[in-house]
């Protein structure tokens, strides 16, 4: 019989205890492992409720971008070319060239009362514009959802587009009352659906049943800005002992005046940002937030700007002192730079970081007018069959034309090309593009093989046939452009005497003869121009200059068809139609008044005209830059001066920097993730059960975008991630 040795009592109970602990330690692990498994599930949740939310917000997007293009159809007048392609929609109205507004506060008198210019449109119920914004009667302020979640009036102004109350402080971005929050948008599984009910049966918004496509998956509202109508702090700007006659010639938003009132950014502040963004080009004494430009600094900004060929769309290369060029790749780099900086807050309501437009004119007779056949561009781009014809002509070209003949970089077939003109010993003759020379007519630009020369896109600005009357005009352009005293010469064929005639410029002292006198109290100013508007300087007539400053006649389509701006695709542009007058101010402030006179448009006076200049677009909006003349006939003379030179300032500042072709927006969305839950019909809210809406998921964008208002495109857009 084997022995048995029983365990004592002591024994027994150590194997107790230790069984006890591995129980305990098992519990312990299962219930660690069930806790995390919770945390990651919640973890997962949220994650999930967020991605939910970020496609939301870029589908919203997609929608809000689509309802925009889906109103130009709606508000306009389509053409195509032969073949049904590259569609053209003509504004129907004037009025239809901007964005229809919506949901904005009512104001009394003109529309530089409009206590929030900025805002174009928000998601707001029983709207009427061509296409509504879909929003439901639940308010994304006062109406806050089931787990007590809403957007507060200072968050939906962070981007600081909204005025603010009297004397905030820089960190209130608290609106002023005018403004009411945007509605939400409820997105169903068929996508955005206009409720006034929580619905019942199978029809019910929190029925998630397969069946019901009313079921509720998230949430959006958005609003609306006109970032077309704000100063592109990207361009605009120029430091302390600048050139001041430089500067007042305007040209570029690089030279707004940002200390004008409204804006009003100290001297300082304008260093800092011009410092800052402009680095390597100025290349400052100083350091952030404290840089310092002597004139030698200021003049290598300066040049930097005018030989910008870009069109501002990049920052410029090169590096200093380990430094480079920067720019604001967003609003929020923006406000932070403030922030940084210290400029006044109040200035970030009339600035931007993002414009675009196209070199393309919008005069009416142009918008039909398309390429037949392909050929290569002046720019060297191809011109394809259906596309518009017409681009704008680029002033630099003036630079060729010598009182000798051809200048580099120009050459014999490039100005043949371009102008139709032939050097002929001590003259130019004009052969157009049949290569007779002299020619006796100038050719229609409805010839759609080439891009129209000069002389062509002239006639065609002036309606003219008169081939005299073109050249000369076009001579004097020249005689205006160049640095010499010697009268430009343009032989032509003249039909009723059979003979070759010339057409001649004007220069101050006529040179050589037989060149006619010039008129009385002419000026010629002998420089290369900085701005289309300049050309208000060239004879017309024997007596008359082209005419930028009144209602009829005018010559407002030279304003349109010709540019100094290379670029095809170029930022640092101004809406003409902008109720944001303060930012027309700015461009205005500063320029020059009559050439070789000291005397600047001051603060006030700029302010006038730009307040005047803006309620006029407002009765009656721009199509494009040839209705400067006519706004400017508006104009309050006392604001300027009564001479025709001091009233075209008004085009010398703002006809190069302004536009209506594109709508340059900014569209601020929140959307949220999240569900209706089974007793949403009974509360908490039960006044209105469509806000009883349980938020899991929230994501906020702002998308900067460039639409061509006249053939639906999108010219240029940047995603802008809100981070709060």
């Amino acid at each position: 019989m084997e022995d048995v040795t029983i365990p004592s009592s002591h024994q027994r109970g150590v194997a107790l205890v230790i069984v006890l602990a591995f129980v305990v330690l098992l519990s312990a692990l299962i219930v660690a492992y069930l806790g995390r498994t919770a945390t990651t599930r919640q973890l997962a949740h949220g994650t999930f409720s967020e991605n939910r939310a970020d496609i939301l917000a870029r589908s919203a997007l997609d929608v809000i971008v689509g309802d925009l293009k889906q109103e130009i159809v709606s508000n306009s007048n389509k053409t195509t070319d032969s073949n049904g392609n590259n569609p053209v929609y003509a504004p129907n109205a004037n009025a239809n060239v901007i964005a229809q507004r919506s949901g904005n506060p009512s104001f009394v008198g003109a529309e530089s009362n409009d206590p929030i210019p900025n805002l174009i449109r928000r998601s707001v119920r029983n709207d009427s514009l061509a296409v509504p914004s879909r929003a439901s009667a639940i308010n994304s302020y006062t109406d806050g959802s089931a787990n007590g979640r809403s957007i507060s009036l200072n968050r939906w102004n962070k981007h600081y587009l909204i005025p603010r109350q009297t004397g905030a402080n820089p960190t209130d971005t608290t609106p002023i009352g005018a403004f009411v929050a945007p509605d939400w948008v409820l997105v169903s599984r068929n996508g955005p659906a206009v409720e006034t009910s929580v619905g019942s049966g199978n029809n019910a918004v929190f029925n998630s049943t397969p069946t019901n496509t009313n079921y509720i998956l998230g949430r959006y509202a958005y609003a609306i800005y006109d970032e077309g109508g704000l100063i592109d702090m990207n361009v605009a700007g120029y430091p302390s002992n600048s050139d001041a006659t430089t500067v007042s010639h305007k040209g570029v938003l690089a030279f707004a005046n940002l200390q004008a009132p409204a804006v009003n950014i100290s001297a300082g502040g304008v260093d800092d940002v011009v410092g800052w963004r402009n680095y390597a080009t100025a290349q400052p004494a100083g350091t952030f937030a404290s840089f310092n430009f002597d004139t030698t600094a200021a003049g290598r900004y300066i040049a930097g700007v005018l030989s910008t060929t870009n069109g501002f769309v990049t920052v410029a290369p090169g590096t200093w002192n380990n430094g480079t060029n920067q720019a604001f790749t967003s609003r929020q780099n923006l406000l932070n730079f403030r922030s940084s900086s210290g400029f006044t807050a109040n200035a970030l309501q009339y600035l931007g970081t993002f414009s675009r437009d196209t070199n393309i004119p919008t005069l009416p007779s142009s918008l039909a007018m398309r390429v037949t056949s392909t050929f290569t561009r002046r720019d060297g781009t191809q011109a394809q069959v259906g596309e518009l014809l017409l681009r704008r002509f680029p002033i630099s070209e003036l630079g060729w034309i010598g009182p000798g003949g051809v200048v580099a970089p120009g050459t014999a077939a490039t100005v043949q090309r371009d102008f139709g003109l032939v050097w002929n010993v001590d003259h130019w003759d004009y052969d157009g593009p049949a290569g007779i020379s002299p020619a006796p007519a100038i050719q229609s630009p409805l010839l759609t093989t080439r891009d129209p020369n000069f002389f062509e896109l002239l006639a065609f600005a002036e309606a003219s046939t008169d081939i005299r009357a073109i050249l000369s005009l076009g001579a004097s352009i020249i005689d205006q452009y160049d640095s010499d005293s010697i009268t430009t010469q343009i032989a032509y064929f003249d039909t009723a005497s059979s003979t070759v005639m010339r057409a001649y410029g004007v220069e101050t002292v006529p040179a050589p003869p037989p060149a006619p006198p010039p008129p009385p109290g002419a000026v010629v100013i002998n420089r290369a121009f900085h701005t289309v508007g300049e050309f208000g300087y060239a004879y017309k007539t024997s007596v008359a200059t082209l005419n930028f400053y009144t209602v009829a006649p005018n010559d407002g389509a030279v304003l349109d068809l010709f540019t100094v701006t290379p670029a095809t695709v170029y930022s640092g542009v101004i809406n003409l139609n902008t109720r944001n007058y303060p930012a027309l101010a700015a461009a205005l402030n500063g320029a020059l008044r009559r050439e070789g006179s000291s005397a600047k448009v001051n603060g006030p006076n700029s302010t006038k005209a730009a307040t005047d200049f803006a309620n006029a677009a407002a009765l009656l909006q721009a199509l494009g830059r040839q209705d400067i003349p006519r706004l400017t006939a508006s104009v309050t003379h006392s604001a300027l001066g009564n001479s025709e030179e001091e009233q075209e300032l008004v085009a010398r500042s703002l006809g190069e920097i302004t536009q209506v072709r594109t709508w340059n927006l900014m569209i601020d969305v929140i959307a949220q993730s999240g569900r209706y839950p089974p007793n949403a019909g009974s509360g908490p809210n039960t006044s209105n059960p469509l806000a009883n809406f349980v938020v899991e998921g929230e994501k906020r964008y702002w998308l900067h975008i460039a639409i061509d208002r006249f053939t639906g495109e999108v010219i240029d857009q940047q995603l802008e991630a809100v981070y709060e």
